[in-house]
């Protein structure tokens, strides 16, 4: 919200200068974003154009001399506009522009120049605010030698307020001065509009068919005349950021900034009835808006008929068929509160927000929509030579009641540490223009309208806290001192991040949003994905369920630049529409192990990805991870290089190859994956250690082989030997896999390194032998495994 000085100063007695305005905002209501003169140029002063000649070596210059008051100045223009006879504005020797533009009496191609004639650009107003491409003609009552800042109320300051999203009050100048009001223990100085009401009756009707429609007020003014503003209206909108266009348009945004409350004006010649229905587009499926596009509707967008036909999408923009143009005569003028989600929705999918629409959405004050609409109808008396049909036209559902909320005083007290005054919190609500009762302790504040932010006992405190002083409130050290510490879960991701870094990984943070095409890439079966309402671009238009696409574009985007063995992970949140699952995830290329002097290098496998997983598995004391084969196939991994990972019954995750075809259409080489959930890691630990005797009596390995039938995993093989050879055998690995000649079909080999030990003994070779046999009988029993002869 851009304020202008001297606007707020009609408005509130301000005894403070624009710096002291602004640390009180930045103390006590909304930070300050900017603080700015409209116009910083200096030496200024208003010239008649006496005489306008060509100049004599040039074919654009023109050789003007010019009445300053004081003396007559000879000055070359180069703007095509200049004439003799006009008043303009002149900027001295000496003088210095925005740009830190210095004037200096020069020769221009041997004609002396003593000064400048300024555009409103060289003034330091932005083109956007004018459609002038030369010098600034000022108006014939122009006094020469006077300041034409001040003429033209460029001589103001403007302050530009940050604002949260619940001070949508602070949106209207009025609001504004409210506020100051209060902060300076001032009071404000409105008027109520006067309308002079003709005395034929207003015979427009209004309805609404719509739940979105809170109130809607229609007034006809009749008779006016389209011209330009007056100066002062013109820079008070420049000000608020608006560019002037006519004098029936620049009313109704005056009064938006002036009040809080948007409204629009309709050509009532172009409106085909005396009737105004809202209602919900339903069957109306394109809407053509001031801005002369075609807007495809949705049924749930809110619109204004004529009863025919719609002529305005509601709280967002106006349509075509009934803009005022030139030759408008008649009016009909509409102030109305729509809701605010519907506004927001409708003005974000058709890109048209505006300041009207982003009144909408902060919320309204209701008990201003007719305000807004006689001050317009008084504007278009004085500026336009309208006037205002007898009678409003209203349709009204809102409460426009004070809300009323009950603070005692120990509340605030125990919420601040301090304990305030009843005359304290009666002046705060004083300042603040709020009726109140007290009694028995408790105040009961009738919050007025134009404070929808207000609604429980703890916005009164801060409205009390923030009028009084923030200043006010002790500062108490702690009775003890506390130690920072972190909890298990924060300890547990440092720890993830630790090991993976000393394993050799770089860490990557990638977007949350993504292409729809890679948002479930990486799902096992189908689940839906979560989509932006409005994304800003379609490449990040969905929320990802897994990190893996987004690491595999980080790996890509590192190979292209001829990175070598580039190992990632990202420890971030996956999406779907349950909830949020915060996921550990890598990639693994290139080579795990090189040898520079044997020349040698290990690339990345299955086993050695695994063997990164297992030492993280290590490091959070995570035991007893089962491999299994999924039991729905995953798009992006090779269906036969790929396991999910499981303690106990919990998955934990999954570890992969990429699939050869999404490798070679991102031109990858081999790549192997991991996704880890983290909640389900935390779960899995064991963290808890166990001391145990080192075995003072040696070790003895024997190797065996069995076939077995090829569906029978390894892994369960391991398990079963380890069960019954407990407590004697203390180790099973699998360190070969075989199938070919000598191995019957639809069976494979499976060659085992077999530790066996005892802690009170040494082992001799008949007990092992026993043990072994022990083992092969289990293992016929629970798998089928054979000795291979």
């Amino acid at each position: 919200m851009r304020v202008s000085l001297h606007w707020l100063r009609e408005l509130v007695d301000v005894d403070l200068d624009g710096p002291g305005l602004v640390k009180r905002f930045n103390l006590m209501s909304a930070e300050i974003e900017s603080h700015e003169k409209m116009s910083t140029a200096t030496k200024l002063t208003i010239g008649h154009v006496l005489t306008c000649i060509p100049h004599p070596d040039s074919d654009h210059l023109h050789v003007t001399t010019v009445d300053i008051g004081a003396q007559t100045l000879q000055i070359v223009c180069g703007a095509p506009n200049v004439a003799a006879g006009q008043k303009v504005v002149v900027a001295l020797e000496g003088a210095v522009l925005p740009g830190d533009f210095k004037i200096k009496n020069s020769q221009i191609r041997g004609v002396a120049s003593n000064g400048m004639i300024c555009s409103l650009d060289e003034l330091g107003i932005d083109h956007k605010y004018h459609q002038e491409d030369g010098i600034h003609v000022l108006p014939d009552y122009a006094v020469p030698g006077a300041d034409p800042l001040k003429l033209l109320c460029f001589d103001d300051e403007i302050i530009e307020l940050d604002l949260t999203p619940n001070r949508g009050d602070l949106l209207s100048m009025m609001g504004v001065a409210h506020d100051v009001a209060a902060m300076l223990d001032g009071k404000t100085t409105f008027s109520s509009p006067q309308v002079d009401e003709a005395a034929e009756a207003n015979p427009v009707r209004v309805a609404s068919q719509s739940e979105d429609c809170k109130s809607y007020y229609a007034r006809v003014i009749q008779g006016v005349k389209i011209a330009e503003s007056p100066i002062w209206m013109k820079a008070r909108l420049i000000a608020a950021g608006i560019r002037p266009i006519n004098n029936v348009v620049d009313i109704t945004n005056y009064v938006m900034i002036e009040t809080g409350q948007p409204l629009h004006a309709f050509d009532a010649d172009l409106v085909k009835t005396d009737r105004i229905v809202v209602r919900a587009a339903g069957a109306d499926a394109g809407f053509t808006t001031l801005d002369g596009k075609e807007r495809a509707l949705l049924p749930e967008d809110l619109v204004i008929t004529d009863g025919i036909r719609p002529i305005a999408l509601a709280g967002v923009m106006g349509g075509r068929d009934t803009e005022v143009g030139p030759d408008t005569k008649n009016i009909l003028l509409e102030s109305a509160v729509f809701d605010g989600i519907r506004i927001r929705k409708t003005s974000k999918r058709l890109d048209l927000r505006s300041e009207a629409s982003i009144r909408f959405e902060r919320g309204l004050d209701p008990a201003r929509t007719k305000l807004a609409c006689d001050r317009a109808a008084e504007l278009f008396a004085k500026l336009a030579g309208g006037r205002a049909l007898r009678g409003v036209s209203v349709y009204e559902s809102q409460n426009l009641a004070p809300l009323s909320v009950k603070l005692p005083i120990a509340k605030i007290a125990s919420v601040t540490g301090r304990a305030y005054e009843a005359a304290e919190l009666a002046d705060v609500w004083n300042r603040l223009d709020f009726a109140y009762d007290f009694a028995d302790g408790v105040f009961t504040v009738h919050v007025p309208t134009r404070r929808p932010d207000i609604k429980t006992y703890q916005d009164l405190i801060e409205e009390a806290v923030r009028i009084s002083g923030y200043q006010l409130i002790p500062t108490t050290l702690h009775a003890a001192a506390f130690n920072g510490y972190l909890t298990d879960v924060q300890k547990s991701r440092r720890l993830i991040r630790a090991t993976l870094v000393g394993l050799g990984l770089d860490e990557v943070v990638t977007y949350s949003l993504v292409p729809p095409g890679i948002a479930t890439a990486f799902d096992l079966g189908d689940r839906p994905a979560v989509r932006l309402l409005h994304p800003m671009t379609e490449e990040r238009s969905v929320l990802r369920h897994s990190l893996v696409p987004s690491i595999l574009d980080v790996l890509e985007y590192n190979l292209k630049r001829k990175a070598e063995n580039v190992r990632l992970f990202e420890i971030g949140n996956g999406y779907s529409l349950s909830g949020e699952t915060e996921l550990v995830s890598g990639v693994l290329s290139g080579n795990c192990q090189e040898s520079a002097w044997q020349g040698k290098a290990d690339p990345f496998d299955f086993f050695a990805a695994k063997g990164i997983l297992e030492a993280l598995f290590a490091a959070l004391s995570v035991k007893n991870v089962r491999y299994v084969k999924p039991a729905q196939t995953v798009a992006m991994l090779h269906p036969g290089v790929v396991a999910e990972l499981f303690v106990g019954a919990r998955r934990i995750g999954i570890l992969g190859k990429l699939h050869p075809n999404v490798a070679a259409a991102r031109d990858l080489p081999d790549v192997f994956v991991f996704e880890l959930t983290f909640a389900a890691l935390l779960a899995a630990a064991s963290p808890d250690l166990i001391m145990r005797e080192i075995a003072r009596f040696p070790a003895v390995r024997r190797d065996i082989a069995v076939v077995v039938d090829r569906a029978v995993e390894a892994q369960d093989i391991v398990a079963s030997l380890i069960k019954a050879g407990k407590p004697t055998l203390v180790d099973a690995a699998v360190f070969d896999l075989y199938e070919g000649e000598g191995v019957a079909s639809g069976k494979k080999s499976i060659a085992l390194a077999l530790t066996f030990q005892d802690f009170a003994k040494t082992l001799e070779t008949a007990e092992i032998d026993a043990l072994v046999a022990r083992l092969l009988k289990a293992l016929g029993r629970e798998t089928g495994a054979a000795l291979r002869s």
